[in-house]
């Protein structure tokens, strides 16, 4: 008897221990660095390659192309950055301190200005996040009710 009640508690433990390491390790800080541009279009030029079955010349055009579009995101990125930054400058000097707050949270976050990354797990955008919640906010201090 004194065998099952130490076997059941060993495996309590060793079943709460998993857990607490496997937490550890989601709330560890990300120390990648982003890809370079040049990288990302090769790794969708890789991987179209692999499953188009591109020759030589296609994958060499299709890598321009992918390299053309993801700068061309980048510079469209950085435009409606500064687009936002620019519409904040003018409610700060329109609003009060605790308008331009509460105008400031009413905006929700931007990709790549929370801890949520646009490519990563559990982010504002994902489908999982805005249908079931499972990003970790309430729904009450989710910011994209």
């Amino acid at each position: 008897m004194k065998k099952k009640i130490f076997a059941a508690a060993m495996a309590l433990c060793l079943m709460a221990g998993t857990g607490a390491f496997a937490q550890e390790r989601k709330m560890a800080p990300q120390t990648k660095e982003r890809p370079t541009v040049e990288q990302m279009a090769q790794r969708m030029t890789d991987r179209m390659t692999q499953r188009l079955k591109l020759t030589d010349a296609q994958a060499k055009q299709v890598y321009d192309i992918n390299l053309a579009q993801i700068k061309q995101m980048q510079a469209q990125r950085e435009q409606m950055r500064a687009a936002r930054n620019a519409e904040a400058e003018k409610m700060k000097s329109v609003l009060t301190t605790e308008q331009f707050v509460e105008w400031s949270q009413m905006q929700g976050p931007r990709p790549g200005e929370m801890h949520h990354n646009r490519m990563g797990k559990n982010n504002k955008g994902n489908k999982d996040c805005m249908n079931n919640r499972n990003c970790g906010d309430s729904k009450k201090d989710c910011p994209r009710k």
